[in-house]
């Protein structure tokens, strides 16, 4: 897999507008984190869902219905929620989990088809054989193909549910009193997809330009050679 770079160079620009308004601890903490796991934003759209990492399985084979299984050693795609795109959410006071997930359908309405087209056509993609987060989220998610899995052992259950309602709370304006009630409904849990799943839905190759008997076409899905 390529080293992963920003597909802009604004994206640290709008890392440091979603931390504008956190306290110097998590702005730091933010920062780092950024860094040292390596995440992007998948656009310059400050409104864009979703941010990126490079990783690699290191679990056991994932079989998923109707694509190849995900084995250890295969490079990954890792899937966060922008906290910029989130907060508005927030905000308008979408404090119930159903209406929060609401409002993130919405906006998965929107991005799944560009997470779907840059699969297709950034070379940076090219060698990712699966797409993976854990999020507190995943009621729902299934329509746009993705596959809800449990987290196993129940300490790392325990642990990203614990720490995923922190972040939440830390978010919102009412801050625990507002996830508390909904602690039954907010478990995190594993999704997993494959690039090749999200490209038949949203993404689909555009005809293939005319080549010359020493060109071929690369894109994803297909490979054609003169």
């Amino acid at each position: 897999m390529e080293t992963p770079r920003p597909h802009s160079a604004r994206g640290d620009f709008f890392c440091l507008r979603e931390m504008a308004s956190l306290s110097l601890f998590w702005r730091i903490f933010e920062s780092a984190f950024q860094q040292a796991y390596r995440i992007c934003p998948l656009e310059a759209d400050p409104e864009c869902l979703f941010a990126w990492q490079p990783a690699v399985h290191r679990g056991p084979d994932v079989c998923l219905t109707g694509s190849h299984p995900i084995r250890a050693g295969d490079p990954l795609l890792e899937l966060h929620f922008r906290r910029e795109a989130l907060l508005p959410l927030l905000e308008q006071g979408a404090s119930d989990p159903a209406r929060l997930g609401l409002g993130l359908l919405r906006l998965a309405d929107r991005d799944v088809p560009r997470l779907a087209r840059a699969l297709r056509d950034r070379p940076e993609f090219a060698s990712v054989r699966g797409l993976h987060a854990i999020t507190l989220f995943h009621r729902g998610i299934q329509r746009y193909g993705f596959e809800v899995r449990p987290l196993e052992p129940r300490t790392a259950e325990w642990w990203f549910t614990l720490w995923q309602r922190k972040l939440m709370a830390r978010d919102h304006p009412s801050g625990n009193a507002r996830v508390r009630p909904y602690r039954n409904r907010l478990i995190a849990r594993h999704v997993w997809c494959t690039p090749e799943m999200l490209i038949r839905r949203y993404g689909p190759s555009p005809p293939a330009p005319t080549t010359g008997p020493n060109e071929h076409a690369t894109h994803r899905g297909f490979h054609s050679e003169g």
